[in-house]
């Protein structure tokens, strides 16, 4: 079932403004998707991203084994995958997807010792940087994206994510469609 702001009594995305920011979450259940939609609307805005359109899938780790193969051509499981749908880079406007593997999330915070929803929630800010320009394909960019992730993360009263505990992937398992870099 997908939980959306739309299902939250607000208009369809179709019949918004452009000034808008409308994203969804599909994939769990609870209290999560309003927690993942917080958190990225704050990073996206943080960014200066105040309109356009966000999906974020959370899905099990074959899904995301299936996923990143498709992407990367990477057969392991992967924490996010990031897809920037725009046709040409807007100021302040979003339009992308985020896959976020909660098995990924649950083994990483067990082996830090910290909640999996964190570990989740880090996942769906690093894919947010990416889709605003940010990368981590060397040590001082990773670096900097990596303490911006924990700065969000410590305003929303998460506390620092990343810093806690071992780090992941130099890549962040990030693609892109069409060969977009």
């Amino acid at each position: 079932m997908s939980t959306s702001e739309e299902q939250s009594g607000r208009e369809h995305p179709s019949t918004t403004d452009d000034r808008r920011l409308t994203i969804t979450v599909s994939g769990c259940s609870e209290e999560l998707p309003a927690e993942l939609r917080r958190v990225a609307r704050r990073t996206l805005r943080a960014a200066g991203f105040g309109c356009g359109r966000l999906d974020i899938a959370v899905v099990g780790e074959a899904e995301m084994r299936r996923q990143h193969e498709r992407w990367t051509g990477e057969t392991a499981a992967t924490d996010v995958l990031s897809f920037d749908l725009r046709d040409k880079p807007e100021t302040g406007r979003v339009d992308g997807q985020l896959v976020a593997c909660k098995s990924v999330a649950r083994r990483r915070a067990r082996s830090r010792g910290t909640d999996w929803r964190g570990e989740l929630l880090l996942y769906v800010v690093h894919g947010c940087l990416h889709l605003c320009g940010y990368d981590d394909d060397d040590v001082e960019a990773a670096a900097l994206m990596h303490r911006r992730e924990d700065e969000i993360l410590t305003l929303l009263g998460w506390g620092p994510v990343f810093s806690r505990g071992p780090s992941r992937r130099a890549d962040g398992g990030r693609a892109r469609r069409g060969g977009r870099t």
